[in-house]
Protein backbone atom coordinates (compact mmCIF):
# COMPACT_ATOMS: atom_id res chain seq x y z
CA UNK A 1 0.00 0.00 0.00
CA UNK A 2 1.22 3.50 -0.78
CA UNK A 3 1.19 5.84 2.26
CA UNK A 4 3.05 8.84 0.95
CA UNK A 5 6.45 7.71 -0.32
CA UNK A 6 7.90 10.94 -1.69
CA UNK A 7 9.34 11.95 -5.03
CA UNK A 8 11.47 14.96 -5.70
CA UNK A 9 9.57 18.05 -6.85
CA UNK A 10 12.38 18.79 -9.30
CA UNK A 11 12.08 15.28 -10.71
CA UNK A 12 8.35 15.71 -11.24
CA UNK A 13 8.89 19.05 -13.01
CA UNK A 14 11.57 17.53 -15.21
CA UNK A 15 9.17 14.75 -16.16
CA UNK A 16 6.57 17.30 -17.24
CA UNK A 17 9.24 19.14 -19.21
CA UNK A 18 10.37 15.93 -20.90
CA UNK A 19 6.82 14.98 -21.83
CA UNK A 20 6.24 18.47 -23.14
CA UNK A 21 9.35 18.20 -25.29
CA UNK A 22 8.20 14.88 -26.73
CA UNK A 23 4.80 16.26 -27.57
CA UNK A 24 6.43 19.16 -29.37
CA UNK A 25 8.97 17.13 -31.38
CA UNK A 26 7.57 13.62 -31.88
CA UNK A 27 5.19 13.31 -34.82
CA UNK A 28 3.43 10.39 -33.15
CA UNK A 29 2.06 12.68 -30.46
CA UNK A 30 0.46 14.83 -33.10
CA UNK A 31 -1.99 11.98 -33.69
CA UNK A 32 -3.49 12.29 -30.18
CA UNK A 33 -7.25 12.66 -30.35
CA UNK A 34 -8.16 15.33 -27.81
CA UNK A 35 -11.68 13.89 -27.60
CA UNK A 36 -10.15 10.81 -25.96
CA UNK A 37 -8.09 12.86 -23.53
CA UNK A 38 -9.46 13.76 -20.09
CA UNK A 39 -7.89 16.24 -17.68
CA UNK A 40 -8.98 16.91 -14.14
CA UNK A 41 -7.85 17.60 -10.63
CA UNK A 42 -8.52 18.94 -7.18
CA UNK A 43 -7.25 21.70 -4.93
CA UNK A 44 -8.11 21.36 -1.22
CA UNK A 45 -7.11 23.39 1.83
CA UNK A 46 -8.00 22.56 5.45
CA UNK A 47 -7.51 24.35 8.76
CA UNK A 48 -7.76 22.07 11.78
CA UNK A 49 -7.35 22.41 15.54
CA UNK A 50 -7.44 20.04 18.51
CA UNK A 51 -7.53 21.16 22.16
CA UNK A 52 -6.62 18.68 24.88
CA UNK A 53 -4.90 16.08 22.73
CA UNK A 54 -3.55 14.39 25.86
CA UNK A 55 -6.72 15.08 27.88
CA UNK A 56 -4.95 17.43 30.29
CA UNK A 57 -2.37 14.87 31.40
CA UNK A 58 1.17 15.69 32.48
CA UNK A 59 2.74 14.34 29.31
CA UNK A 60 5.98 15.92 28.11
CA UNK A 61 4.63 18.89 26.20
CA UNK A 62 5.12 22.60 25.84
CA UNK A 63 3.09 25.38 24.18
CA UNK A 64 5.14 25.31 20.96
CA UNK A 65 6.36 21.71 21.06
CA UNK A 66 10.02 22.74 21.37
CA UNK A 67 12.00 22.64 24.60
CA UNK A 68 15.71 23.27 25.12
CA UNK A 69 15.47 20.94 28.13
CA UNK A 70 12.86 18.84 29.95
CA UNK A 71 9.28 19.97 29.47
CA UNK A 72 6.35 19.74 31.81
CA UNK A 73 2.75 18.91 31.12
CA UNK A 74 -0.02 20.79 29.42
CA UNK A 75 -3.04 20.40 27.21
CA UNK A 76 -0.87 19.57 24.21
CA UNK A 77 -3.03 21.63 21.88
CA UNK A 78 -2.58 21.41 18.12
CA UNK A 79 -3.47 23.53 15.10
CA UNK A 80 -2.37 23.25 11.50
CA UNK A 81 -3.18 24.13 7.89
CA UNK A 82 -2.75 21.48 5.24
CA UNK A 83 -3.44 21.16 1.55
CA UNK A 84 -3.72 18.69 -1.30
CA UNK A 85 -3.27 19.36 -5.01
CA UNK A 86 -4.11 16.60 -7.48
CA UNK A 87 -3.74 16.74 -11.25
CA UNK A 88 -4.84 13.76 -13.33
CA UNK A 89 -4.79 12.81 -16.96
CA UNK A 90 -6.50 9.94 -18.74
CA UNK A 91 -6.43 8.77 -22.32
CA UNK A 92 -8.49 6.15 -24.19
CA UNK A 93 -6.17 4.58 -26.73
CA UNK A 94 -9.04 2.39 -27.93
CA UNK A 95 -12.55 1.84 -26.55
CA UNK A 96 -11.09 -1.00 -24.45
CA UNK A 97 -7.56 0.21 -23.61
CA UNK A 98 -6.81 3.30 -21.53
CA UNK A 99 -4.39 4.68 -18.98
CA UNK A 100 -4.79 7.04 -16.04
CA UNK A 101 -2.21 8.98 -14.04
CA UNK A 102 -2.77 11.21 -11.00
CA UNK A 103 0.00 13.34 -9.52
CA UNK A 104 -0.43 14.62 -5.98
CA UNK A 105 1.21 17.18 -3.76
CA UNK A 106 0.16 16.88 -0.09
CA UNK A 107 1.71 18.89 2.72
CA UNK A 108 1.22 20.57 6.07
CA UNK A 109 1.98 24.27 5.82
CA UNK A 110 5.42 25.02 7.22
CA UNK A 111 6.43 21.35 7.40
CA UNK A 112 9.34 21.85 5.02
CA UNK A 113 11.02 24.21 7.42
CA UNK A 114 14.08 22.80 9.20
CA UNK A 115 13.20 21.04 12.45
CA UNK A 116 15.13 19.88 15.43
CA UNK A 117 16.47 21.74 18.43
CA UNK A 118 15.23 25.20 19.29
CA UNK A 119 18.39 26.82 17.95
CA UNK A 120 18.00 25.13 14.56
CA UNK A 121 14.45 26.40 14.25
CA UNK A 122 15.54 29.94 15.01
CA UNK A 123 18.29 29.72 12.41
CA UNK A 124 15.86 28.46 9.80
CA UNK A 125 13.22 31.13 10.38
CA UNK A 126 12.53 34.19 8.23
CA UNK A 127 13.25 34.42 4.52
CA UNK A 128 15.54 31.37 4.69
CA UNK A 129 12.66 29.20 5.77
CA UNK A 130 10.39 30.55 3.03
CA UNK A 131 12.92 29.88 0.27
CA UNK A 132 13.80 26.41 1.58
CA UNK A 133 10.13 25.45 1.47
CA UNK A 134 10.23 25.86 -2.30
CA UNK A 135 13.29 23.69 -2.72
CA UNK A 136 12.47 20.81 -0.43
CA UNK A 137 12.16 17.32 -1.89
CA UNK A 138 8.96 16.23 -0.13
CA UNK A 139 5.30 16.31 -1.03
CA UNK A 140 5.04 15.36 -4.72
CA UNK A 141 4.13 11.78 -5.57
CA UNK A 142 2.17 9.53 -7.91
CA UNK A 143 -1.14 8.78 -6.18
CA UNK A 144 -2.53 6.69 -9.03
CA UNK A 145 -1.09 5.39 -12.26
CA UNK A 146 -2.52 2.37 -14.03
CA UNK A 147 -3.44 0.67 -17.29
CA UNK A 148 -7.06 -0.43 -17.78
CA UNK A 149 -7.97 -3.10 -20.33
CA UNK A 150 -11.66 -3.95 -20.82
CA UNK A 151 -13.52 -6.86 -22.39
CA UNK A 152 -10.63 -9.31 -22.16
CA UNK A 153 -11.60 -12.57 -23.94
CA UNK A 154 -15.21 -12.06 -22.86
CA UNK A 155 -17.51 -9.03 -22.47
CA UNK A 156 -17.44 -7.50 -19.00
CA UNK A 157 -13.99 -8.77 -17.95
CA UNK A 158 -11.45 -6.02 -17.26
CA UNK A 159 -7.95 -5.75 -15.78
CA UNK A 160 -6.53 -2.75 -13.93
CA UNK A 161 -2.75 -2.88 -13.41
CA UNK A 162 -0.68 -0.38 -11.46
CA UNK A 163 -1.10 2.00 -8.55
CA UNK A 164 -4.79 2.45 -7.83
CA UNK A 165 -7.38 3.13 -5.17
CA UNK A 166 -9.25 0.06 -3.91
CA UNK A 167 -12.63 0.58 -2.26
CA UNK A 168 -15.02 -2.13 -1.14
CA UNK A 169 -18.36 -1.66 0.60
CA UNK A 170 -18.38 1.05 3.26
CA UNK A 171 -14.57 1.45 3.27
CA UNK A 172 -14.38 -0.50 6.55
CA UNK A 173 -11.53 -2.77 5.40
CA UNK A 174 -10.50 -1.21 2.07
CA UNK A 175 -10.90 2.52 1.46
CA UNK A 176 -9.18 5.47 -0.17
CA UNK A 177 -9.06 7.43 3.12
CA UNK A 178 -10.16 10.57 1.33
CA UNK A 179 -10.14 12.65 4.53
CA UNK A 180 -6.34 12.33 4.62
CA UNK A 181 -4.55 14.79 2.40
CA UNK A 182 -2.40 11.86 1.21
CA UNK A 183 -4.97 9.07 1.05
CA UNK A 184 -4.57 5.35 0.36
CA UNK A 185 -3.57 3.74 -2.89
CA UNK A 186 -2.27 0.28 -3.70
CA UNK A 187 0.25 -1.20 -6.11
CA UNK A 188 -2.03 -3.93 -7.42
CA UNK A 189 -3.50 -6.01 -10.20
CA UNK A 190 -7.29 -6.23 -10.18
CA UNK A 191 -9.55 -8.34 -12.38
CA UNK A 192 -13.23 -7.40 -12.51
CA UNK A 193 -16.07 -9.23 -14.23
CA UNK A 194 -19.36 -7.32 -14.34
CA UNK A 195 -22.79 -8.59 -15.29
CA UNK A 196 -26.32 -7.45 -14.57
CA UNK A 197 -26.59 -9.96 -11.72
CA UNK A 198 -23.14 -9.83 -10.12
CA UNK A 199 -19.73 -8.16 -10.06
CA UNK A 200 -16.69 -10.29 -9.20
CA UNK A 201 -13.37 -8.69 -8.18
CA UNK A 202 -10.16 -10.68 -7.84
CA UNK A 203 -7.00 -8.81 -6.84
CA UNK A 204 -3.47 -8.97 -5.49
CA UNK A 205 -1.63 -6.02 -3.92
CA UNK A 206 1.97 -5.74 -2.81
CA UNK A 207 1.90 -3.76 0.45
CA UNK A 208 5.57 -3.94 1.48
CA UNK A 209 8.51 -4.95 -0.73
CA UNK A 210 11.75 -5.82 1.06
CA UNK A 211 13.92 -6.30 -2.04
CA UNK A 212 13.47 -2.86 -3.58
CA UNK A 213 15.70 -0.53 -1.56
CA UNK A 214 17.61 2.56 -2.49
CA UNK A 215 20.81 0.52 -2.72
CA UNK A 216 19.30 -1.58 -5.51
CA UNK A 217 18.77 1.44 -7.75
CA UNK A 218 15.57 -0.07 -9.07
CA UNK A 219 17.15 -3.48 -9.79
CA UNK A 220 15.64 -6.36 -7.79
CA UNK A 221 18.63 -8.51 -6.93
CA UNK A 222 19.35 -9.48 -3.36
CA UNK A 223 22.76 -10.11 -1.90
CA UNK A 224 23.87 -13.46 -0.53
CA UNK A 225 22.00 -14.78 2.46
CA UNK A 226 19.04 -12.41 2.01
CA UNK A 227 15.63 -14.05 1.94
CA UNK A 228 13.85 -13.17 -1.27
CA UNK A 229 10.26 -13.51 -0.10
CA UNK A 230 10.15 -11.15 2.90
CA UNK A 231 7.19 -9.12 1.70
CA UNK A 232 3.66 -8.23 2.71
CA UNK A 233 0.93 -9.09 0.23
CA UNK A 234 -2.83 -9.18 0.32
CA UNK A 235 -5.03 -11.27 -1.96
CA UNK A 236 -8.74 -10.82 -2.28
CA UNK A 237 -12.02 -11.98 -3.79
CA UNK A 238 -15.01 -9.66 -3.50
CA UNK A 239 -18.40 -10.57 -4.99
CA UNK A 240 -21.28 -8.12 -5.33
CA UNK A 241 -24.59 -9.87 -5.93
CA UNK A 242 -27.50 -7.73 -7.15
CA UNK A 243 -30.66 -9.75 -6.48
CA UNK A 244 -33.02 -6.76 -6.80
CA UNK A 245 -32.85 -3.00 -7.41
CA UNK A 246 -31.21 -1.03 -4.56
CA UNK A 247 -30.07 -4.17 -2.73
CA UNK A 248 -26.70 -5.93 -2.77
CA UNK A 249 -25.26 -8.97 -1.00
CA UNK A 250 -21.46 -8.91 -0.87
CA UNK A 251 -19.50 -11.97 0.33
CA UNK A 252 -15.72 -11.63 0.36
CA UNK A 253 -12.44 -13.29 1.29
CA UNK A 254 -9.02 -11.67 1.85
CA UNK A 255 -5.68 -13.21 2.75
CA UNK A 256 -3.04 -11.01 4.40
CA UNK A 257 0.27 -12.86 3.94
CA UNK A 258 3.33 -11.35 5.56
CA UNK A 259 6.68 -13.15 5.49
CA UNK A 260 8.81 -10.36 6.96
CA UNK A 261 10.71 -11.28 10.15
CA UNK A 262 8.77 -10.90 13.38
CA UNK A 263 9.65 -8.23 15.91
CA UNK A 264 8.95 -9.00 19.56
CA UNK A 265 5.73 -7.30 20.64
CA UNK A 266 5.08 -5.69 17.24
CA UNK A 267 1.80 -7.56 16.84
CA UNK A 268 0.34 -5.32 19.57
CA UNK A 269 1.69 -1.95 18.50
CA UNK A 270 1.84 -2.20 14.70
CA UNK A 271 -1.24 -2.59 12.47
CA UNK A 272 -0.81 -5.43 9.95
CA UNK A 273 2.25 -6.60 11.87
CA UNK A 274 4.94 -8.72 10.17
CA UNK A 275 5.11 -12.52 10.16
CA UNK A 276 1.48 -13.56 9.92
CA UNK A 277 -1.09 -15.28 7.72
CA UNK A 278 -4.51 -13.74 8.36
CA UNK A 279 -7.61 -15.03 6.60
CA UNK A 280 -10.54 -12.61 6.41
CA UNK A 281 -13.96 -14.05 5.62
CA UNK A 282 -16.94 -11.72 5.61
CA UNK A 283 -20.07 -10.43 4.01
CA UNK A 284 -22.13 -7.27 3.69
CA UNK A 285 -25.83 -6.68 3.10
CA UNK A 286 -26.78 -3.23 1.86
CA UNK A 287 -30.12 -1.92 0.68
CA UNK A 288 -32.80 0.72 0.53
CA UNK A 289 -36.59 0.49 0.40
CA UNK A 290 -38.58 3.70 0.30
CA UNK A 291 -37.17 5.97 2.99
CA UNK A 292 -35.49 3.08 4.81
CA UNK A 293 -31.79 2.32 4.39
CA UNK A 294 -29.75 -0.36 6.13
CA UNK A 295 -26.34 -2.04 6.12
CA UNK A 296 -25.06 -5.07 8.00
CA UNK A 297 -21.50 -6.37 7.78
CA UNK A 298 -19.87 -9.27 9.63
CA UNK A 299 -16.23 -10.41 9.44
CA UNK A 300 -14.27 -13.37 10.83
CA UNK A 301 -10.47 -13.42 10.90
CA UNK A 302 -8.48 -16.59 11.50
CA UNK A 303 -4.94 -17.83 10.96
CA UNK A 304 -1.65 -17.38 12.77
CA UNK A 305 0.81 -14.65 13.78
CA UNK A 306 4.25 -14.71 15.40
CA UNK A 307 4.78 -13.09 18.77
CA UNK A 308 8.49 -12.60 18.15
CA UNK A 309 9.28 -14.36 21.41
CA UNK A 310 9.21 -17.86 22.79
CA UNK A 311 6.76 -19.06 25.42
CA UNK A 312 9.15 -18.06 28.21
CA UNK A 313 9.04 -14.44 27.06
CA UNK A 314 12.56 -14.37 25.63
CA UNK A 315 13.38 -13.31 22.07
CA UNK A 316 12.79 -16.07 19.56
CA UNK A 317 9.96 -17.92 17.91
CA UNK A 318 10.33 -16.12 14.59
CA UNK A 319 8.29 -17.52 11.72
CA UNK A 320 6.43 -20.11 13.74
CA UNK A 321 3.05 -18.30 13.94
CA UNK A 322 2.85 -19.34 17.57
CA UNK A 323 -0.33 -17.35 18.23
CA UNK A 324 -3.65 -18.44 16.76
CA UNK A 325 -5.94 -15.70 15.37
CA UNK A 326 -9.66 -15.90 16.05
CA UNK A 327 -11.12 -12.39 15.73
CA UNK A 328 -14.41 -10.97 14.52
CA UNK A 329 -16.22 -7.69 13.90
CA UNK A 330 -19.76 -6.57 13.08
CA UNK A 331 -21.40 -3.33 11.97
CA UNK A 332 -25.09 -2.48 11.69
CA UNK A 333 -26.66 0.72 10.35
CA UNK A 334 -30.33 1.59 10.06
CA UNK A 335 -31.82 4.89 8.97
CA UNK A 336 -35.01 6.47 7.74
CA UNK A 337 -35.36 9.58 5.56
CA UNK A 338 -38.62 11.51 5.70
CA UNK A 339 -38.75 12.41 2.01
CA UNK A 340 -42.07 14.35 2.00
CA UNK A 341 -40.99 16.52 4.95
CA UNK A 342 -39.23 19.84 4.24
CA UNK A 343 -35.40 19.54 4.38
CA UNK A 344 -35.77 15.72 4.17
CA UNK A 345 -34.63 14.92 7.73
CA UNK A 346 -32.96 11.57 8.33
CA UNK A 347 -32.54 9.75 11.61
CA UNK A 348 -30.22 6.80 11.91
CA UNK A 349 -28.55 4.47 14.37
CA UNK A 350 -25.31 2.51 14.13
CA UNK A 351 -23.78 -0.23 16.27
CA UNK A 352 -20.18 -1.35 15.70
CA UNK A 353 -18.17 -4.10 17.39
CA UNK A 354 -14.63 -5.41 16.94
CA UNK A 355 -13.01 -8.03 19.16
CA UNK A 356 -10.04 -7.52 21.46
CA UNK A 357 -7.95 -9.80 23.68
CA UNK A 358 -7.30 -9.35 27.41
CA UNK A 359 -3.84 -10.91 27.14
CA UNK A 360 -2.39 -8.00 25.15
CA UNK A 361 -0.87 -6.12 28.09
CA UNK A 362 -0.26 -9.18 30.27
CA UNK A 363 3.16 -10.65 30.93
CA UNK A 364 4.57 -14.09 31.71
CA UNK A 365 2.12 -16.97 31.71
CA UNK A 366 -0.80 -14.61 31.13
CA UNK A 367 0.66 -13.06 27.93
CA UNK A 368 -0.71 -13.72 24.46
CA UNK A 369 2.49 -15.55 23.53
CA UNK A 370 2.15 -17.88 26.50
CA UNK A 371 -1.55 -18.47 25.90
CA UNK A 372 -0.99 -19.03 22.18
CA UNK A 373 -3.64 -16.67 20.80
CA UNK A 374 -4.08 -13.07 19.64
CA UNK A 375 -7.74 -12.28 18.98
CA UNK A 376 -7.70 -8.52 18.45
CA UNK A 377 -9.40 -7.65 15.15
CA UNK A 378 -7.27 -6.07 12.40
CA UNK A 379 -8.86 -3.11 10.62
CA UNK A 380 -6.70 -3.59 7.47
CA UNK A 381 -6.69 -0.52 5.13
CA UNK A 382 -9.90 1.44 5.80
CA UNK A 383 -11.42 4.88 5.78
CA UNK A 384 -12.38 5.15 9.46
CA UNK A 385 -13.02 8.88 9.55
CA UNK A 386 -16.77 8.89 8.91
CA UNK A 387 -17.63 5.64 10.70
CA UNK A 388 -16.53 5.82 14.32
CA UNK A 389 -16.59 9.54 15.06
CA UNK A 390 -15.17 12.43 13.03
CA UNK A 391 -12.62 13.16 15.76
CA UNK A 392 -10.74 9.99 14.65
CA UNK A 393 -10.47 8.60 18.17
CA UNK A 394 -11.58 5.05 17.28
CA UNK A 395 -10.83 2.29 14.81
CA UNK A 396 -12.60 -1.03 14.15
CA UNK A 397 -10.36 -2.74 16.69
CA UNK A 398 -11.24 -3.72 20.29
CA UNK A 399 -14.27 -1.44 20.35
CA UNK A 400 -18.01 -1.11 20.82
CA UNK A 401 -19.77 1.97 19.43
CA UNK A 402 -23.39 3.08 19.71
CA UNK A 403 -24.25 6.05 17.50
CA UNK A 404 -27.24 8.26 16.80
CA UNK A 405 -27.16 10.28 13.56
CA UNK A 406 -29.46 13.17 12.62
CA UNK A 407 -29.23 15.23 9.44
CA UNK A 408 -31.30 17.71 7.44
CA UNK A 409 -30.85 19.26 3.99
CA UNK A 410 -31.82 22.94 4.04
CA UNK A 411 -31.52 22.97 0.24
CA UNK A 412 -30.32 20.57 -2.49
CA UNK A 413 -26.67 21.63 -2.10
CA UNK A 414 -26.23 21.66 1.69
CA UNK A 415 -26.52 19.38 4.71
CA UNK A 416 -26.36 19.75 8.49
CA UNK A 417 -25.40 16.59 10.41
CA UNK A 418 -25.22 15.81 14.13
CA UNK A 419 -23.69 12.58 15.49
CA UNK A 420 -23.70 11.42 19.11
CA UNK A 421 -21.58 8.35 19.89
CA UNK A 422 -20.87 6.20 22.93
CA UNK A 423 -17.32 4.81 22.76
CA UNK A 424 -16.45 1.63 24.65
CA UNK A 425 -13.76 -1.04 24.68
CA UNK A 426 -14.72 -4.60 23.76
CA UNK A 427 -12.07 -5.98 26.16
CA UNK A 428 -11.12 -3.73 29.07
CA UNK A 429 -7.55 -5.03 29.30
CA UNK A 430 -6.81 -4.61 25.61
CA UNK A 431 -5.80 -1.15 24.37
CA UNK A 432 -7.67 1.82 22.99
CA UNK A 433 -6.77 2.14 19.29
CA UNK A 434 -7.48 5.40 17.48
CA UNK A 435 -8.46 5.77 13.80
CA UNK A 436 -4.94 5.07 12.52
CA UNK A 437 -5.05 1.74 14.46
CA UNK A 438 -2.15 2.74 16.70
CA UNK A 439 -2.45 2.67 20.50
CA UNK A 440 -4.05 5.84 21.86
CA UNK A 441 -4.44 4.59 25.42
CA UNK A 442 -2.63 1.59 26.91
CA UNK A 443 -5.04 -0.16 29.30
CA UNK A 444 -2.59 -0.49 32.17
CA UNK A 445 -3.15 -0.54 35.89
CA UNK A 446 0.21 1.19 36.31
CA UNK A 447 3.28 2.32 34.40
CA UNK A 448 6.99 1.98 35.11
CA UNK A 449 9.37 4.27 33.26
CA UNK A 450 6.65 5.01 30.75
CA UNK A 451 6.11 1.31 30.00
CA UNK A 452 2.82 -0.46 30.54
CA UNK A 453 2.84 -2.84 33.49
CA UNK A 454 0.06 -5.39 33.67
CA UNK A 455 -3.45 -5.06 32.29
CA UNK A 456 -5.53 -4.28 35.32
CA UNK A 457 -8.05 -1.93 33.73
CA UNK A 458 -11.70 -2.95 34.23
CA UNK A 459 -13.42 0.14 32.79
CA UNK A 460 -14.84 -0.22 29.27
CA UNK A 461 -16.43 3.23 28.96
CA UNK A 462 -14.06 5.52 27.08
CA UNK A 463 -16.48 8.41 26.77
CA UNK A 464 -18.98 10.14 24.51
CA UNK A 465 -18.47 12.11 21.31
CA UNK A 466 -20.62 14.88 19.84
CA UNK A 467 -20.00 15.92 16.21
CA UNK A 468 -21.71 18.80 14.39
CA UNK A 469 -21.06 19.39 10.67
CA UNK A 470 -22.19 21.64 7.85
CA UNK A 471 -21.55 20.74 4.20
CA UNK A 472 -22.31 22.96 1.21
CA UNK A 473 -21.49 23.12 -2.50
CA UNK A 474 -21.08 26.53 -4.11
CA UNK A 475 -21.12 27.16 -7.85
CA UNK A 476 -21.18 23.40 -8.52
CA UNK A 477 -17.41 23.00 -8.16
CA UNK A 478 -16.49 24.49 -4.78
CA UNK A 479 -17.18 22.28 -1.76
CA UNK A 480 -17.15 23.76 1.73
CA UNK A 481 -17.18 21.97 5.10
CA UNK A 482 -17.02 23.10 8.70
CA UNK A 483 -17.19 20.80 11.71
CA UNK A 484 -16.81 20.66 15.49
CA UNK A 485 -16.34 17.69 17.80
CA UNK A 486 -16.27 17.32 21.58
CA UNK A 487 -15.18 14.24 23.50
CA UNK A 488 -16.52 13.75 27.04
CA UNK A 489 -14.20 11.48 29.01
CA UNK A 490 -15.60 8.31 30.61
CA UNK A 491 -14.73 5.89 33.38
CA UNK A 492 -11.66 4.60 31.53
CA UNK A 493 -9.88 7.76 32.64
CA UNK A 494 -10.37 6.93 36.31
CA UNK A 495 -8.33 3.74 36.09
CA UNK A 496 -5.49 4.52 33.71
CA UNK A 497 -2.68 6.73 34.92
CA UNK A 498 -1.48 7.48 31.40
CA UNK A 499 -4.76 9.10 30.36
CA UNK A 500 -6.19 11.02 33.31
CA UNK A 501 -5.31 14.59 34.27
CA UNK A 502 -4.35 14.05 37.91
CA UNK A 503 -2.04 11.09 37.44
CA UNK A 504 -4.16 8.90 39.69
CA UNK A 505 -7.96 8.98 39.37
CA UNK A 506 -10.50 11.23 37.68
CA UNK A 507 -11.99 13.50 36.91
CA UNK A 508 -14.60 12.07 34.57
CA UNK A 509 -16.36 14.59 32.33
CA UNK A 510 -19.57 16.09 33.68
CA UNK A 511 -20.90 16.95 30.19
CA UNK A 512 -20.41 20.66 30.87
CA UNK A 513 -17.96 21.33 27.99
CA UNK A 514 -15.39 22.81 30.38
CA UNK A 515 -13.54 19.85 31.83
CA UNK A 516 -9.77 19.92 31.47
CA UNK A 517 -10.00 16.19 30.77
CA UNK A 518 -12.13 16.61 27.64
CA UNK A 519 -10.99 17.12 24.07
CA UNK A 520 -12.24 19.60 21.45
CA UNK A 521 -11.65 19.43 17.71
CA UNK A 522 -12.73 21.47 14.72
CA UNK A 523 -11.93 22.17 11.09
CA UNK A 524 -12.79 24.30 8.07
CA UNK A 525 -12.14 22.88 4.61
CA UNK A 526 -12.65 24.07 1.05
CA UNK A 527 -11.99 22.17 -2.17
CA UNK A 528 -12.28 22.86 -5.88
CA UNK A 529 -12.84 20.01 -8.34
CA UNK A 530 -12.12 20.37 -12.04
Amino acid sequence: MHIGKKLSGWFALSMFAAVGGLVATDAAFAKIDVDKLTLGGEARVRAEYRVGTQFGTTFTTSPNGQCPGPCTGGQSNESAFSQRIRVNVGYDLTPDVSFFAQLQDARVWGSENATGALGANVAASGIGAVSSANGNNTGVDLHQGYILVKNILTPGLSAKMGRQEIIFGDHRLFGNFGWSQIGNSFDAIRLTHSTAFADVDLFWARIAESEATGLNHGVIFNGGGVKGTSDQDIYGLYVTLKPMPNWTLEPYYFLLKDSRPAVAGAFVTVPQAPDQARNVLGGRLNGKAGGLDTTFEAVWQFGGISSGQNRLGAAGGFGDHDMHINAHAEAFKLGYTFEPVPMKPRIGIEVDYASGDNCVNATGAASCAAKGHYNTFDNLYPTNHFHYGYMDLMSWRNMVNYALVLDVKPDPVSKVQVNFILHRLARAQDNWYRAGQVIYGASCSSTTGGACVGGGNTAQSLGKELDIHYFRTFKEKFKFEVGYGHFFTGQYFEQNVGKNPTGSKGPVSTLTFNQDADQNWGYVMGSVLF
